[in-house]
């Protein structure tokens, strides 16, 4: 699965400005929380070391690439598609972990347009990551676009929730990735690395 690049903003470039987001932040960071809780609550029961490669990637969440030619109404058609499982059904109870808005996984950032196919992570995960170092869909939590200060981050990235029985395998996949186009989120340069300090801070 290849995510399509979205046309750029027709917007003058600037440092550290948030040009565009799903799901919209526009007024805080309930959106993302929400967003975030619906994304852990759909995985974490799912999550199934013996099946990185399936286990969280639902069919009837799969973008369809026919349709969604946009990577943000990919975003969006993944979120609404979750939301939609979630509500419909009685949620699982989590067990308590230490920190809990992330229930003891993390976040990773994912560059599409740093891509270069390598397959490097997809091997060292067992498919977790695909060919494209794509995280699985489930995961999925927001698609951010930004005027980056450095010359070396692109505009468009994805970030993704990581349960913790994937953490070490997520961790190898970040370690053969040679070209850096997946990060756990606060090692990034991005805004939204900055704005979820809290989140992922020891």
């Amino acid at each position: 699965m290849r995510i399509i690049p979205r046309p750029p903003a027709l917007r003058e470039p600037g440092p550290s400005r948030l040009l565009y987001d799903v799901p919209d932040g526009s007024w805080g960071r309930d959106a993302l929380f929400e967003v975030l809780e619906e994304t852990i609550h759909w995985c974490a029961p799912r999550a199934d070391p013996d099946t990185p490669a399936l286990c969280l990637r639902t069919p009837g969440f799969q973008p369809r690439l026919l349709v969604d030619g946009d990577r943000f109404q990919m975003m969006e058609r993944v979120i609404s598609n979750r939301h939609c499982a979630v509500r419909g059904r009685p949620p699982r109870a989590l067990p308590p972990r230490e920190g809990a808005r992330l229930q003891g996984g993390r976040l990773i950032v994912y560059f599409p347009d740093d891509n270069t196919c390598d397959g490097g992570a997809e091997l060292a995960t067992r498919g977790y990551f695909d060919v494209d170092n794509i995280p699985p869909w489930d995961t999925w939590v927001g698609m951010f676009r930004e005027d980056p200060e450095s010359d070396t981050q692109s505009a468009d990235y994805l970030i993704a929730w990581v349960p913790p029985v994937f953490l070490d395998s997520v961790a190898q996949g970040i370690f053969v990735n040679p070209e850096q186009c997946i990060q756990w989120l606060e090692d990034s340069t991005t805004m939204m690395a900055q704005r979820l300090k809290d989140l992922t801070t020891p």
